[in-house]
């Protein structure tokens, strides 16, 4: 049991990690019209400012993230 809940959270943690990311990832490339994907980046960037997952992904701190 245990280790069902530690890969649920492992799985949730990983999902809120890299939402961020893929927002912005479809931002760019998803058939949506202009001002929907321009929301999509918007969105994506504050919440990867928020949550800076390339630099917990990565152990350093990046500035620009």
């Amino acid at each position: 049991m245990k280790l069902l809940f530690a890969a649920l959270m492992l799985l949730l943690t990983l999902c809120l990690l890299l939402s961020p990311l893929y927002l912005v990832w479809i931002g760019f490339v998803g058939e949506f019209s202009f001002w929907t994907r321009v929301l999509l980046v918007v969105i994506g960037l504050m919440l990867c400012r928020l949550t800076k997952p390339i630099s917990v992904i990565t152990g350093r701190d990046w500035k620009i993230f």
